[in-house]
């Protein structure tokens, strides 16, 4: 079996149809239609909460610019070692911050826990000369397979956010 990437595989005809049907008429820019509009909305019942949808080509590009909204230019990003956005994004998370590092933070199956992330956050004290903690990011499902439960995000997002940290996730593997 091949697991290749979703830009990298073809789409499926349900979103050919899709497009398709898009490409009628003219509508217009800059996420001001109803396609953009109607994403939203199914975002939002899918989440439970009210959403903004900012479609982009690749899951690189979704993290890289959602970690550039949360954090400063000399901000660290907690994630685990093995996370998609420390291994395989090639620079862009740092890159489209402006020059925040990533924290790589280890631990057993892919997964970021309470006791690793306040170990990570513990071995980073916050003075003028390091880097600002402003995020972590957690992988969904996890570079090795296995998924966090609703329980554990919440742990970890009820510890990030006692610290003043936002929390980001790389949903690319959602579906």
């Amino acid at each position: 079996m091949r697991f290749f990437s979703d830009n990298a595989a073809t789409a499926c005809p349900e979103i050919l149809a899709a497009i398709q049907e898009a490409n009628r008429g003219l509508e217009k820019a800059y996420g001001d239609d109803p396609w953009t509009q109607r994403l939203d909305a199914v975002f939002g019942e899918y989440f439970g909460t009210e959403v903004k949808v900012f479609p982009v080509a690749t899951g690189t590009a979704a993290n890289a610019l959602a970690l550039s909204t949360i954090t400063p230019p000399y901000g660290a990003v907690f994630a685990h070692e093995e996370a998609h956005i420390i291994r395989d994004e090639c620079g862009a998370p740092e890159f489209f911050s402006g020059g925040a590092r990533l924290v790589p933070v280890p631990g057993a199956d892919g997964k970021l826990t309470c006791s690793s992330l306040s170990a990570a956050l513990a071995a980073n004290p916050v003075s003028v000369h390091t880097v600002q903690p402003a995020a972590v990011s957690l992988t969904q499902l996890t570079e090795l397979g296995t998924a966090y439960r609703p329980e554990e995000i919440a742990a970890v997002a009820e510890l990030a956010h006692g610290h003043g940290l936002k929390v980001h996730m790389d949903g690319a593997r959602f579906a």
